[in-house]
């Protein structure tokens, strides 16, 4: 059932409106059309009604009978055969499934969303801490991209996510090794995972940059890694300089493959749970792997060198951003005050 009807305006300006009942909604639609005549109105319509095709109606039938997990799984199998993430893809997923689950795509709105958000942070984490933010910003982008891969491949009518926030993050961390905590953590640590935290510490790079190393990207002659940027976070290559320290580690690892950190014989994807053990055994709280990154860009500045050239070594584009991982602690200020003393300073306090 459709129909043409005229509406006037306070201007007196008249406008061609349609009313019909969509095929594939069944829901009543109202739609202002642009024509200037009712036979212009009536075509138009015409085309509308002619456009939802039989073709369009069987799609969102389907659509309509798809239930999250199998888009979750759709992702996990892209995940796991594209991206060196997967196992981060892999702990979000199993919570998004836990909750989302069995519920049909075209019930998921925003208002659930919402709920998520609520009962994740009223959870708790590992050894009972509250989830920060950005944990579940983590797990709300993993949700942005199976819905978006999803409403690409035509498998949901609508992407419930588009346009959807991330929560704020109060993630600025100042957490820096001294040397003595650093060495700890060496001694703590896996034998396979020490090498990883060496290359950290050394050259400020981030885990996925670590891990994705291949060999023909270190230049031992020339003490250069070469960064390609498909495996930089900001898609830009860069020359990392490697130390002496690290030179003489590098030197000592057996090449079993193309890729430079190994694990029984494997290229190393994940190494959360070896780096928690070895944070454990050494005593240190409160530190995550990322946070060797902060220490080397503290450590450079403190040493004296320039930030821009501390930036081309990190990747950093923007100083705003830089300066989130380089840390000032109290005995930084305590230094800076005691380097400036004024001149002739026993004839001031001296004088009459």
């Amino acid at each position: 059932m459709a129909n043409i009807f005229k509406r006037v305006g306070r201007s007196g300006r008249i406008s061609w409106n349609a009313r019909y009942l969509c095929p594939l909604t069944g829901k009543d639609v109202k739609k202002k059309l642009n024509a200037k005549t009712r036979r212009e109105a009536e075509l138009k319509l015409a085309e509308i009604l002619n456009g939802i095709s039989t073709d369009d109606w069987e799609i969102r039938q389907r659509q309509s009978k798809i239930r999250f997990f199998e888009i979750a799984d759709d992702y996990m199998a892209y995940s796991l055969a594209r991206k060196r993430s997967s196992v981060r893809d892999g702990r979000s997923v199993e919570y998004l499934k836990e909750f989302f689950g069995d519920v049909f795509c075209e019930k998921i709105y925003r208002s659930m969303i919402d709920r998520y958000i609520a009962e994740r942070k009223n959870g708790r984490g590992r050894k009972g801490k509250p989830i920060q933010n950005s944990t579940i910003n983590r797990e709300l982008a993993c949700l942005k991209t199976i819905f978006r891969r999803a409403h690409m491949d035509g498998k949901i009518a609508r992407n419930p996510m588009a346009g959807f926030k991330l929560l704020p993050e109060d993630n600025v961390r100042d957490r820096v090794l001294t040397n003595e905590e650093y060495q700890k953590l060496l001694f703590a640590s896996p034998a396979h995972l020490r090498p990883v935290i060496i290359t950290a510490w050394e050259t400020g790079m981030r885990k996925g940059e670590i891990l994705n190393l291949k060999w023909e990207q270190v230049d031992l002659k020339n003490s250069l890694i070469q960064l390609h940027g498909d495996s930089t976070k900001n898609g830009r290559s860069r020359k990392v300089p490697i130390s002496p320290f690290l030179m003489n580690t590098l030197t000592k690892i057996k090449r079993i493959n193309e890729w430079v950190f190994n694990y029984k014989g494997r290229c190393l994807t994940d190494i959360r749970t070896a780096f928690v053990k070895g944070c454990d055994q050494a005593g240190i709280e409160d530190f995550r792997f990322h946070d060797l990154r902060h220490c080397f860009v503290t450590r450079m500045r403190r040493s004296g060198v320039p930030d821009r050239v501390i930036m081309a070594i990190t990747g950093h584009q923007t100083m705003e951003c830089f300066k989130r991982y380089d840390s000032i602690t109290v005995d930084d200020l305590k230094h800076a005050v005691g380097a400036v003393v004024p001149e002739n300073l026993e004839q001031f306090w001296n004088k009459g």
